[in-house]
Order: structure tokens, then C-alpha cells, then sequence
């Protein structure tokens, strides 16, 4: 019989990981996610294939399970770290979405972050909405790129980097220290690759894989303190 411990936990993946459907084994069959992938857990499997002594599996939200020495818990409540860049989050593209338009941008498994809505009180004729940062950071890069971003911040939090794309206006410098929930910006639609206004939100830890098809993001979606709806 399978020993599991309930015990509600948000782990991030430290390599590219083998998610194995149904069942704590490694004949199981598998789905690909890139490291730094945030899982929300159930609990544990003590007994599960034992892959390099280690017989410990995290049973996922989703009823899969990923084994223990590909991750690393970030906590232990279940709950969210990321606060809410905008007042409300309706996102109009997830993350992995259309390769075959973000491969010549460097990303070949397709879109690296999360496109949000910018409607100011969800009128579409005003889309320069406040953005805020998501966690306490140094704000690392605040600047214009005209082939790409735009008006866009990057900023270095403890484990991760986030990064806000196609402003209209940057109200943070480099070198800036932030909190959660700060004010850092305008949403606009600045950019080459920006097709409507938006905001691109980008969250990629530290020490990221830059070939993990993705350069380095990892999908930030099950992070959120606020609920995400997806239009």
C-alpha cells in the first residue's frame, strides 16, 4: 500500500523534470517541464520507484507526481508568493503558447510569460493601467528596447527575476529598491513585437537554463496570490 503524508506544498523544479502520469514511477508515462516550473502538491509518496536511493515523490494538485531530487519546496502552506502586477488579471496568453511565432525570438517551445490584460475598469478604450511589482526586489534593468520590449523593468527578487514588457512608462530607475505590491509603471503597448496594448509579465529564477527552449522563463501561473482568468 502506498504511503502517503497529506501535506499541502508549492515546490519549484531545480532540473528539467519528468512528470509521471498517475502513478510515483518511472515507467509511468511522462510529461516534459522546464526547470524552474512551479507545482502545487498534495502531499508525499515515501514508497515510490526509488531513482538514486530516493524513493520520495510529490503528488501534484493534478494527480501526477514528480520525484523529490528534481525539486525544491518554496513553501509549506500551499499558497501563492507572486502579488498581482495589475488590479485584476485576465490573461490573453498563456505561457508555452504559438512556437511557431515566438521561435524566432529566441523561444522555439513557444510564448515565454504571461500576456495580461490592461484595461482600466475593463474599458477597452484605456489601457494605461498601474503595474506593480510582484515580490520585494532590486530593479536591475529600466530601460527602451525598440526591437523587442519597448518600455520595459527587470527586477532581481531572491530567487527570481521579474520582468514587465510594452510600457508606456517606466516609473522606477535602476538600482531602485521595491516592494510587493509597488508601483513601478504605466502599461502600454511599446515594442516591435507588441500587437495590442498589454503587459508581458516574465518570471525566471536566478540561476535559469538559458537552453531550456524558453530562454530561462518558466511559467509563473500557479504563483499568483490573485486569481487569473484566462479570456
Amino acid at each position: 500500500m502506498t504511503k502517503f503524508i497529506s501535506k499541502n506544498q508549492t515546490v519549484v523544479a531545480i532540473n528539467d523534470v519528468n512528470v509521471r502520469v498517475g502513478s510515483p514511477s518511472t515507467v509511468a508515462p511522462a510529461l516534459s517541464f522546464p526547470k524552474g516550473t512551479v507545482f502545487s502538491t498534495l502531499g508525499t509518496v515515501s514508497d515510490g520507484d526509488a531513482v538514486r536511493g530516493i524513493a520520495r515523490w510529490y503528488k501534484c494538485t493534478d494527480g501526477n507526481y514528480l520525484w523529490s531530487g528534481n525539486a525544491k519546496v518554496i513553501n509549506e502552506t500551499g499558497g501563492k508568493i507572486l502579488c498581482a502586477p495589475l488590479p485584476y488579471l485576465e490573461c490573453t496568453q498563456k505561457f508555452g503558447e504559438r512556437p511557431s511565432v515566438y521561435k524566432k525570438y529566441g523561444s522555439p517551445k513557444g510564448h515565454n510569460g504571461l500576456d495580461f490584460r490592461t484595461w482600466v475598469n475593463h474599458d477597452s478604450t484605456n489601457s494605461q493601467q498601474d503595474v506593480f511589482s510582484v515580490l520585494d526586489g532590486k530593479v536591475t534593468e529600466s530601460d527602451f528596447d525598440e526591437t523587442f520590449k519597448g518600455n520595459y523593468i527587470r527586477i532581481q527578487h531572491d530567487l527570481y527575476e521579474s520582468v514587465y514588457l510594452h510600457l508606456s512608462k517606466c516609473l522606477v530607475q535602476k538600482g531602485a529598491i521595491v516592494k510587493s505590491g509597488e508601483k513601478i509603471g504605466i502599461s502600454g503597448n511599446t515594442g516591435s513585437v507588441s500587437e495590442a496594448p498589454h503587459l508581458h509579465f516574465g518570471l525566471r529564477p536566478i540561476s535559469y537554463d538559458k537552453d531550456n527552449g524558453y530562454m530561462g522563463y518558466a511559467d509563473p501561473a500557479l504563483m499568483f496570490i490573485n486569481e487569473i482568468k484566462f479570456v
